[in-house]
């Protein structure tokens, strides 16, 4: 797989939304595999009770026009997906940056992220935020390579999470 090959689609259809959805759950396995020494932590930020609704009702929050959910594609499978949602005031969220086993390193992150800050852009928003789990070293580099700057919490966030997630903010 070259970069070249990869194809990002908004999760417009059943197919797409599924995908995502099957990407996100890989994702929250993957957290729970990698951040085991934190797994109480994980489940916390992963809380069923907000979380099940969520993939339930996907895209959700993350419909357009307001909001973006992509899925990445080598070929027919599919590899990534990323997200924002609208936090009001011109300022939005990136959610649930995630590339499969295999195929990191090669692209997929870097193609993801730019795609969301252009569709960010071009609905209207102004800055963009995140956050990330403080062992996430790649997905923090990844970011600061887009230019996102650390910042403060930007919402109410529960002690004990506060220190194991690092806020990051980017100037659209």
């Amino acid at each position: 797989m070259t970069v070249s090959e990869i194809r990002i689609e908004q999760a417009s259809t059943p197919q797409r939304v599924h995908d995502a959805r099957m990407m996100i759950l890989a994702f929250v396995d993957w957290a729970r595999e990698r951040l085991a020494d934190d797994i109480e932590l994980v489940n916390r930020y992963f809380h069923p009770g907000l979380f099940e609704p969520e993939l339930a009702g996907l895209p959700g929050k993350f419909a357009p026009p307001r909001g973006s959910l992509l899925v990445a594609y080598d070929g027919a499978r599919p590899v990534g997906c990323v997200a924002f949602r609208d936090l009001g005031g011109g300022v939005c969220e990136m959610k649930r940056m995630y590339v499969a086993d295999g195929t990191r390193g090669k692209g997929v992150g870097n193609t993801l992220v730019a795609r969301l800050i252009e569709d960010a852009r071009s609905s209207g928003f102004r800055v963009m935020r995140l956050d990330t789990s403080m062992h996430q070293h790649e997905a923090m580099a990844l970011y600061e390579k887009f230019g996102f700057r650390r910042i403060g919490p930007y919402y109410d966030v529960p002690a004990d999470l506060k220190d194991w997630l690092r806020y990051y903010e980017l100037e659209l």
